[in-house]
């Protein structure tokens, strides 16, 4: 396909187009020839021309109207082509076991997310190529990147960052870095089944108010008391800021406190 396409920047479009890094992401996914795999805004179609003769089938998804004949005269039969929004497209006819694979835009990246937790028992595997600090929220453990959004996608799934892009390999360049984002779905904690909204609600809460110390930006869904005696039987220190409590805190404190 022509390179002549101009991004349109109120789709966030960032095209890569570095070889060696699109060669780096199709070695890390480990595509397989069994493998049925949605592509996430294919763009000009060059991840597109790697992938299509190594899986099985190739879905690929795009919203902008002036690539799709383009991508169609491309490929053919090799990729099906779909002129969609990704957020508003049905996955529940979808089989199991698909692979998700795509550079995504940063101002809808936390929606994808959310979309692919609540479509995961369809997915073995997402990767995805999202801005650096995204990937780095995604991922923390701790610190200033650490927070809801973290304890969110890392109760879901084991996220790693893979490997960093430089701005350059993309055309236009944006003003960050990016980085090459795995996810894998594990099994749910069973003892939360059916009550992650509410778990989450108590999260964001809690980093709505992160410089407070846990109890004080909790206390608009408990009374102190029940904090720390909750807090206290975890060995919790109650001057803790709500960053200094991993995710698996978190679960054992809403344990406790069934808000």
């Amino acid at each position: 396909m022509s390179l002549s396409h101009r991004p349109k920047k109120y789709l966030g479009q960032h095209f890569l187009t570095d070889k060696h890094i699109l060669q780096k992401i199709i070695q890390s996914s480990k595509l397989k020839a069994d493998d049925i795999v949605i592509e996430i805004g294919p763009g000009q179609g060059v991840l597109t021309q790697l992938m299509a003769p190594d899986v099985k089938k190739l879905i690929c998804i795009e919203t902008d109207r002036d690539l799709i004949e383009p991508l169609r005269s491309s490929f053919g039969s090799e990729a099906q082509i779909i002129h969609a929004d990704f957020l508003q497209w049905d996955m529940s006819e979808l089989p199991d076991n698909i692979k998700v694979i795509g550079n995504i835009p940063y101002y809808i990246s936390t929606p994808i997310i959310e979309k692919l937790i609540a479509n995961r028992s369809k997915i073995s595997d997402v990767f995805l190529t999202v801005q650096l600090e995204f990937g780095q929220r995604l991922t923390a453990l701790k610190g200033k990147e650490y927070g809801s959004l973290s304890c969110f996608a890392q109760y879901y799934a084991d996220i790693k960052v893979l490997f960093k892009i430089k701005n350059t390999c993309f055309r236009p360049s944006p003003k960050v870095d990016s980085c090459f984002v795995h996810m894998k779905f594990k099994e749910l904690n069973e003892d939360l089944a059916g009550n992650e909204e509410a778990l989450f609600k108590m999260i964001q809460t809690a980093f709505g108010q992160r410089r407070k110390t846990i109890v004080n930006s909790l206390k608009g869904l408990a009374a102190k008391e029940k904090l720390e005696e909750a807090l206290g039987a975890l060995n919790i220190n109650f001057n803790a800021r709500p960053e200094n409590l991993t995710l698996s805190n978190y679960i054992d404190l809403y344990k406790r406190l069934m808000l």
